[in-house]
């Protein structure tokens, strides 16, 4: 097989078997080929630690893996550089320093027995407060992934983020209730399920507010936006979008768009794409339907995040920024270069959210302020 067909083949699968954790394993063996990797991971979990993690590892022996996933994940010195980097695919061990990382106790007793020194990672954020990462990883005898290895990956995360997004959706309100449709009503974001051409196959109840409100209209059977401008947006991206999930066209990020709404009070609309399974043996949410257009109210400001972490928490104004920067993913020098601050300032600010927040690394401090004041990633 060759590589373009390789690549066409991995994102239909991810559309296709993303939602059936028990397909992952076939998921990961594809995506950990395509980059070279020896052994992969994906992983999904709750910020609001209702659920415990769904993973699956490929190339490795299951049990030992878990063994390494609950008993020593929290210890690797390269996680904070990884939940600082959200949306990226980076090599884990830039992070850090790579003599001190082969001197620790994690290196000595997990990393290189298991022959996994070097890593490709991309962390990247869904709503209903789920997290998710892919990684693959490979020993030192093929040495770290280079720059062509994390443009292939680079390819793939946005699919990846496109079909968990609707899947945390769709699983968080199909906890609720058995039926799909009205699973689809109870999410709080209009979604529009539509064709190619934006023919409009269903509308969730949310949707169908959003449409009485005048924003969006559905205009001879089409899905439309007030501004025309935002129309032709929408309907360009869900073609790329479809051409991108048939290995047709490339996709470098999976990011929301805005819309404009009526009103000068009225924040704009985030939209995001979704393309559906196209199997035909797959569960398919309606028929004649291709994509699922996500429409979202305005998030929170970063002002109103941090005043309601500094009330939380019982934090200074300048603990609360720092907090709120964190919580959105920023590093601890984005956060000082952005408030023209000494970066020892910003770590004494750091280490005092650890002790008002009873926490101890930045990857705990970081989902203890998500789940603490309910944020919703994007």
């Amino acid at each position: 097989m060759g590589e373009l067909d390789h690549y066409s083949r991995l994102v239909g699968d991810v559309y296709e078997l993303s939602g059936d954790p028990r397909q992952w394993g076939i998921l990961l063996e594809g995506v950990t080929r395509f980059i070279d990797g020896r052994v992969g991971q994906l992983a999904v979990f709750s910020l609001k630690q209702q659920t415990k993690p769904t993973w699956r590892v490929w190339g490795h022996d299951h049990n030992d893996y878990k063994t390494f996933l609950y008993r020593h994940a929290t210890e690797d010195p390269r996680l904070s550089y990884i939940l600082s980097n959200p949306g990226r695919v980076i090599c884990g061990e830039d992070g850090v320093d790579p003599d001190q990382f082969r001197a620790s106790a994690l290196f000595r007793e997990v990393v290189e027995p298991m022959d996994i020194e070097h890593s490709l990672v991309s962390y990247f954020a869904q709503e209903a407060d789920v997290m998710a990462t892919i990684c693959a990883m490979r020993g030192r005898a093929q040495g770290p992934f280079g720059q062509a290895e994390r443009q292939k990956l680079g390819l793939v995360v946005p699919h990846l983020r496109r079909a968990f997004e609707l899947y945390a959706l769709l699983d968080e309100a199909k906890a609720k209730v058995g039926d799909i449709a009205a699973a689809l009503d109870i999410v709080d974001a209009g979604i529009f399920l539509v064709d190619a051409e934006m023919h409009v196959a269903h509308v969730n109840r949310a949707g169908e507010s959003m449409v009485k409100s005048g924003d969006i209209t559905v205009r001879q059977g089409k899905l439309a936006f007030r501004d025309d401008r935002a129309s032709r947006q929408v309907a360009s991206a869900v073609a790329l979008a479809l051409a991108a999930a048939r290995g047709e066209a490339n996709i470098t990020h999976a990011e929301h768009m805005e819309v404009p709404r009526a009103g000068e009070d009225a924040g704009p609309y985030r939209v995001s794409l979704h393309p559906l399974p196209a199997g035909e043996g797959s569960p398919r949410l309606a028929t004649r339907s291709q994509i699922a257009v996500v429409v979202r109210q305005p998030g929170r400001s970063g002002a109103d995040v941090a005043r309601r972490i500094q009330t939380t928490f019982k934090l200074t104004p300048s603990e609360a920024a720092l907090a709120a920067a964190l919580a959105v993913g920023a590093s601890l020098a984005d956060f000082a270069q952005q408030r023209n601050v000494a970066l020892s300032t910003a770590r004494s600010q750091l280490k005092a959210l650890y002790e008002k927040t009873g926490t101890n690394r930045q990857g705990e401090l970081v989902a203890r302020l998500r789940e603490s004041v309910d944020l919703s990633l994007v």
